[in-house]
């Protein structure tokens, strides 16, 4: 990731202060090396023979995206998503939010498919950009870290719903 040295000097502004954000995109023609992550594709190589850290019970789950941590570049931060989609539709509001965030050590990615999601296409995620977070508003991003809220916007969209 060569904007590391720029993103752990910029923590405290990142997540404390609140005034920058980190921006990441999708990327269908970088090659894996390229990027800070991908978003489809196999879960990393990590997940290998631990079903029972994915799955719970019946619930099975599928991966969605990896991403090499921000501020722990030894590091990454995995997502996976619940396969059957009507339940991820029940339950995905804080507390009851049936997606799993996982921090674990870097690992390439799988070739066994173990956790792939099959209707999600394959796409290296960028590596991230510093952006001042006022000018972050008007961009199109696919995550973004770090980021003030505006309780009183949030307040008005939840009236108009």
């Amino acid at each position: 990731m060569k904007y590391l040295g720029l993103f752990l000097d910029n923590q405290m502004k990142v997540l404390v202060e609140r005034t920058e954000s980190i921006l990441y995109y999708a990327e269908s023609d970088l090659s894996k090396d390229q990027g800070a992550g991908w978003i489809g594709g196999n879960a990393p190589q990590f997940f290998d023979d631990q079903d029972d850290l994915i799955h719970e019970g019946k619930q099975k789950y599928l991966f969605y995206l990896s991403l090499v941590h921000p501020f722990k570049t030894e590091n990454m931060i995995s997502i996976f998503i619940p396969e059957d989609y009507e339940e991820y539709l029940k339950n995905n509001m804080y507390p009851n939010c049936s997606i799993k965030v996982i921090e674990h050590p870097i690992s390439t990615e799988n070739i066994k498919e173990m956790f792939t999601n099959p209707g999600l296409k394959k796409h290296t995620i960028s590596d991230g950009t510093l952006s001042n977070d006022q000018k972050s508003m008007d961009q199109s991003f696919l995550i973004k870290v770090g980021e003030t809220r505006d309780l009183f916007k949030m307040k008005t969209i939840i009236l108009r719903i």
